[in-house]
């Protein structure tokens, strides 16, 4: 088969890493990287030419399936353009947030939904008379994101990769000063009055290797979720918003994942039957036991860290996602026909066996 990986979030190792993976696979990928940055649906006229001109450029191509990865920048029309010469995918990755100013102008035009979440996210659609989609969470491999984990060389404890700036995101930063460990956030912050801020990393968008950098220094990664309620008031925000929950698998899970950390994250049981290796608990204070745990004792954290990177391999690597890919594709009708539950948990069964020297 041959796949078109349309336009780009700034992670570029999504893309590249799919399309290593796809063609390790034997088949034929065309990954046209980011095309035009922006949150909100295109509407300048510039933009929208420039966005046609990519369209029938990729659609001169002949393909079986495009995944737009980028979904405010393909409008209606340029979708059904492109259906008339392939079948068309849309990654969700910022899902549900995203649905009230660009997603649900869209989804209706694609012929599969790939979302980023729980079950009850794929409820909320398809009672919304979408089409019937499937959890695709974030992925990576080891050419991105190679195992570095060696804590007898860690500068600090805890790394948290992400932003804690803003109305949504704030709240974190207080939340991590709570636990008594080193630790270092890398990110875009508003203060740091508990002197925890080890930067923002800008280029590793670009080039990985400078988040592994640091990943590599820490025992243990922690994650905190944006919940959806702290959207309240905000243009993202609709009324179904807040019921939602939160992300189920923040990227920076994937990349401590791949990286070999041991992982502590704030979330429910949902989120430890999707990814039984991470210790889960719904308040930051419940996490300490385990982190002290991993920070002490030596041979414990490898052993963690040897769980969390086997369930990586086998479910969470682009290998992973481009064996379900493939099925989806080949076996749409009878897929969307799963309940929503299994369809929210269905890329579980697609155990790559994949490592360092798959591809």
């Amino acid at each position: 088969m041959k796949f078109i990986l349309f336009d780009s979030i700034l992670e570029r190792h999504l893309g590249e890493s799919l399309q290593r993976a796809l063609t390790s696979l034997g088949h034929e990928v065309v990954f046209t990287d980011l095309i035009l940055h922006g949150h909100s649906m295109v509407s300048k006229q510039k933009d929208i030419d420039f966005m046609w001109e990519k369209v029938k450029e990729i659609c001169s191509q002949k393909a079986d399936l495009l995944v737009s990865f980028r979904p405010m920048n393909l409008l209606p029309e340029m979708l059904e353009y492109i259906r008339k010469n392939m079948k068309t995918a849309i990654w969700l990755s910022d899902d549900p947030v995203l649905y009230k100013t660009c997603y649900s102008k869209v989804v209706d035009h694609y012929d599969l939904l790939l979302h980023c979440g729980y079950a009850d996210v794929m409820d909320f659609y398809e009672k919304n008379n979408h089409p019937k989609g499937f959890n695709f969470p974030f992925w990576t491999d080891h050419k991105s994101f190679p195992n570095v984990y060696n804590p007898l060389y860690s500068e600090y404890e805890i790394v948290f990769l992400g932003n804690m700036n803003g109305q949504v995101r704030r709240k974190r930063y207080m939340e991590l000063a709570e636990l008594p460990f080193t630790k270092k956030v890398f990110g875009l912050i508003d203060s740091d009055p508990f002197a925890m801020h080890g930067g923002f990393i800008r280029e590793g968008y670009l080039n990985t290797d400078k988040v592994s950098d640091v990943l590599s220094k820490a025992k243990i990664g922690v994650s905190i979720p944006q919940f959806f309620i702290e959207y309240n008031g905000l243009d993202y925000d609709f009324p179904e918003l807040a019921k939602l929950g939160y992300f189920q698998f923040p990227s920076r899970v994937i990349q401590y994942a791949a990286s070999g950390l041991p992982i502590a994250a704030i979330g429910d049981k949902r989120m430890q039957e999707a990814f039984p290796e991470i210790f889960v608990a719904n308040k930051i204070s419940d996490l300490q036991e385990y982190i002290h745990k991993v920070t002490q004792d030596y041979n414990f954290a490898l052993g963690e860290s040897k769980k969390i990177l086997n369930r990586f391999r086998s479910n969470y690597s682009s290998l992973s996602r481009a064996l379900m890919l493939i099925d989806i594709v080949s076996n749409l009708d009878k897929l969307q026909n799963m309940s929503t539950y299994d369809r929210s948990i269905l890329f579980m069964n697609y155990n790559a066996d994949y490592n360092e020297g798959t591809y």
